[in-house]
């Protein structure tokens, strides 16, 4: 299968978890194809530019939290419906299983046992899973609390 098609399978994540949200119907191509667009956006940063993992999901989650800001003032919904939706998919899964992988291994180890590759690793993945995390809260933040709000007089 191509890579960029992988990109694709954003949207039934992104719509599975609108749907256990309760997401109205009539916003759910709206979340998938945001969702399709953040994870191909952090992916074309990363092919693009030879950034990392984090950089890419910045740029992504900012891209979806702009882009659920001005569709939620359009259609006169919570812009964070779709921007929360739509990153889900990008939540670092694999980094934080194999950082607690690595946890559980240190605690196997016998008391006079060499662990310190498998604590390593354990760090190492439990800050990119955490930087990531953060990239997302702060792009999906970010535009709700920069873009101006309408006065209403």
């Amino acid at each position: 299968m191509h890579a960029w098609l992988l990109e694709l399978w954003a949207a039934p994540a992104a719509l599975g978890f609108a749907l256990l949200f309760n997401v109205p119907t009539r916003a759910l191509t709206a979340c998938g194809v945001l969702a399709i667009l953040g994870h191909a956006s952090r992916k074309l940063v990363m092919d693009l530019t030879g950034a990392d993992i984090v950089f890419g999901t910045l740029i992504a989650a900012l891209l979806i939290g702009f882009a659920s800001e001005w569709w939620g003032r359009r259609q006169r919904d919570v812009p964070l419906m779709y921007a929360i939706t739509a990153a889900i998919p990008m939540v670092p899964g694999t980094y934080m299983y194999k950082a607690v992988q690595g946890l559980l291994g240190i605690a196997k180890l016998q008391a006079n046992a060499a662990g310190e590759l498998i604590l390593i690793s354990a760090g190492v993945n439990i800050v990119k899973a955490s930087m990531i995390v953060l990239a997302l809260a702060f792009g999906i933040a970010a535009p709700h609390l920069l873009w101006p709000k309408p006065q209403h007089h």
